[in-house]
């Protein structure tokens, strides 16, 4: 199931132009929630945790299917070389709107056909790093910023924000807070762009784990601390369902399935250790709240990626981080591309 999700997000950036991406990713965590109610039902009315398996793994492979038509995304064949197969595919998607697109002669912008394919291994991507310290310093922040997300994500969801009195209500609360958050992420990012709306929610949701350690109980279910629990739920998302578009615009091209894979794994390993977060000690809150708020910080290293092109290779990432006056910016980066912009 990550590994179709990480494919709709590298794809959708890559095919999409820069003033949609916001609201498409926004559209799709909405339904992402969808996933909620749906498992709500399936858990009530089958109880053989087998069949359950079974269900969903035949909804997932219905999921795979397009994925057999899907062409590969022209960029990145462009930042490995296969610009001939790059313009077979944007001559294709011509012929489907019925355009007449003929690319014969013309050298697509980010292409490099001296380039070897063998240097899209491990070693040369760790090359990459190395000779662009600004990119290892956004990948490590990123690192970050996903194990503190998805820590917190699933420590709210199933520990110390217990919102009903059953599994089933607490899945309909999630829901119903999420739907929330991805309709302010569209109008935060709208209007304030990905930086600082990132690092606002994760503040605020610092500001509700360090609220939450007021012992004030008004009725026998609701106090502060349930209240802050939804409230604190509803910013993580919005700034976990942000890295997704996030990481995928900071990263090049020629980068972002290692960067989204790497950073995915790691919030895989802080999903599993979210849930044993919230005993309700005092000190487990006071320790998500500086997580939080470090990153809320760590978020200001960051560059701005709203109204930018997606950085083809790792050169480009230098020089937006130059232009932006951003530390540990690298070398000067040299611009040698005298090519067409598609």
């Amino acid at each position: 199931g990550k590994q179709w999700y990480q494919r709709r997000v590298r794809g959708v950036l890559e095919f999409m132009p820069e003033k949609f991406r916001n609201y498409y990713n926004s559209y799709s965590m909405m339904i992402w929630t969808a996933g909620y109610p749906t498992l709500v039902a399936v858990s009530y009315w089958i109880h053989t945790w087998q069949y359950i398996h079974i269900g969903s793994g035949v909804i997932f492979a219905i999921c795979y299917i397009p994925f057999t038509f899907f062409p590969d995304s022209p960029r990145y064949l462009l930042s490995i070389g296969k610009e001939e197969e790059a313009k077979a595919i944007l001559e294709q998607y011509g012929r489907i709107t019925h355009t007449e697109i003929n690319l014969k002669g013309v050298r697509l912008i980010g292409s490099d056909n001296t380039k070897d394919v063998a240097n899209t291994s491990f070693k040369a991507k760790m090359l990459d790093y190395c000779n662009h310290p600004g990119m290892a310093v956004e990948l490590a922040i990123q690192c970050y910023l996903w194990v503190t997300c998805c820590l917190l994500y699933y420590g709210v969801n199933y520990s110390w924000g217990a919102f009903g009195t059953t599994p089933y209500v607490s899945y309909l609360f999630a829901a119903v807070s999420e739907v929330i958050a991805y309709i302010l992420l569209a109008l935060f990012i709208m209007f304030f762009g990905r930086k600082l709306t990132l690092s606002v929610s994760l503040f605020a949701a610092a500001a509700c784990f360090l609220l939450s350690l007021v012992p004030w109980q008004w009725t026998e279910v609701w106090g502060l601390q349930r209240l802050l629990a939804l409230l604190a739920i509803v910013w993580i998302s919005i700034a976990f369902a942000q890295l997704f578009l996030f990481v995928g615009e900071l990263a090049p091209t020629s980068l972002r399935g290692y960067t989204l894979s790497t950073c995915s794994l790691l919030a895989r390993g802080a999903a599993f250790c979210g849930p044993y977060l919230a005993k309700s000690s005092g000190t487990t809150k006071l320790g998500t709240a500086v997580l939080a708020g470090v990153g809320g910080m760590l978020v200001f290293l960051l560059p701005e990626t709203r109204d930018m092109p997606i950085p083809a290779e790792p050169a480009d990432v230098t020089q937006r981080r130059q232009q932006q006056n951003l530390p540990v910016s690298g070398a000067k980066y040299e611009n040698e591309k005298e090519s067409v912009r598609v």
